[in-house]
């Protein structure tokens, strides 16, 4: 046979609470690829694929496995010393816990099992609440897979003595595992899907993907083949980066120009660069420290050009703009920009001296009638 039928684990991995089911699943899989002397040298990458997750994810279950004494590791880079800068790449190998155990007892016969001095079938004296008086009637407590440390399983404070129940910090492990999980299966996807990944910055692209929600995830995969469409249709010859697609999220851009979205969405509208409303946004922009997404002289802004927009188009150069720094003009007009404002967006304050500001036309934002007030009683962001 070109693999084995069989993949043996240690009996007492399987009740080591320190672990979880996808540290089993990669302790099994670990005997599905060993050599003669029982070491796994197969790609972490092609492992991963073989059980649906990330590399990350896999080398996470490793770690913990060999912390645990599951599994011994050597470095394939075996001329260099231990001691010397950390591995790139291990073998691992799996460490049977036969020394826990009486070999012999394997032997016995079937009928055996009936046998009073068998664990199962012993009588454990009773406390008074029907509680066997070593605790849960487990075996010793230990750690890993050390000799003479029973199964693994470990009890925890707080749980009640339930067996089932699980400790708040491994619930907590087990749903930033998930994330990561799929976290990794998002990078890999997109990666396949967008024609420039080979040559992209990888790691800016994790970095944005990494800030996206999972509805945005979603939404990211979906639009990558409508955007590459939408380049052909105008005649672009050139992909943006990846990772630019992800920060700016311009799959966003690509529903309902000029009409609603189904979902609920802010409509987007194609403005002429040119024009009031295009020069006004140009420098709405500006003054939030973003660059709106222009196409062909066209630019695409994800809202109405409401008068708060328009009162843009009237303000003058940026040299006579002020410097804000008072604590509720600061709120008000990152509330206003953060409503106004799409896309990815430089930090608003900088330090000058030693004061933490930024430049803006007015003391506060607009009004909703796109009137400017200097008036100190205008705390709403321009509600009024």
């Amino acid at each position: 046979m070109s693999n084995p039928r069989l993949s043996i684990i240690p009996a007492g991995a399987v009740t080591d609470r320190s672990l979880d089911a996808r540290d089993l699943q990669t302790l099994c899989l670990l005997g599905r690829h060993i050599d003669r002397a029982g070491w796994c040298t197969r790609s972490q990458v092609r492992m991963a694929a073989e059980i649906g997750c990330g590399r990350a994810t896999l080398q996470r279950s490793l770690e913990r496995l060999y912390e645990a004494g599951w599994v011994e590791k050597r470095r394939r880079d075996h001329w260099r010393p231990e001691d010397s800068t950390p591995s790139s790449s291990y073998a691992y190998r799996v460490k049977l816990d036969r020394d826990d155990f009486d070999l012999k007892s394997l032997a016995r016969d079937a009928d055996d099992d009936l046998d009073e001095s068998h664990a199962e079938n012993a009588e454990v004296p009773e406390n008074g609440g029907g509680v066997p008086a070593g605790g849960q009637g487990c075996p010793p407590v230990g750690t890993g897979a050390h000799a003479c440390a029973g199964t693994g399983a470990h009890t925890y404070a707080g749980t009640n003595n339930d067996p089932l129940e699980r400790p708040l910090k491994t619930n907590e492990r087990d749903a930033g595992a998930r994330a990561r999980d799929r976290k990794d299966r998002f990078k890999a996807e997109f990666r396949k899907l967008w024609p420039t990944a080979a040559v992209d910055d990888r790691n800016r692209t994790d970095y944005a993907a990494d800030a996206l929600s999972a509805d945005e995830e979603k939404a990211a995969l979906a639009g990558v083949e409508l955007f590459l469409d939408e380049l052909k249709r105008q005649g672009r010859k050139t992909v943006p980066a990846g990772w630019r697609y992800l920060e700016e999220k311009r799959w966003t851009l690509l529903r309902g120009v000029g009409e609603g979205s189904a979902e609920g969405r802010p409509a987007s509208f194609a403005i002429d660069e040119n024009s009031e409303a295009g020069k006004a946004i140009a420098v709405l922009y500006a003054v939030g420290k973003g660059k709106p997404f222009v196409n062909r002289g066209q630019v695409i802004y994800r809202a109405e050009t409401t008068p708060q927009v328009l009162a843009f188009g009237g303000v003058a150069d940026r040299a006579s703009w002020r410097w804000i720094v008072d604590r509720q003009q600061v709120a008000a007009w990152s509330a206003f920009l953060s409503s106004h404002v799409f896309g990815v967006r430089s930090p608003l304050l900088e330090r000058r001296g030693d004061e933490m500001g930024f430049f803006a036309p007015a003391p506060w934002p607009p009004r909703k009638d796109g009137t400017w007030s200097d008036d100190a009683a205008s705390q709403a962001g321009g509600d009024e």
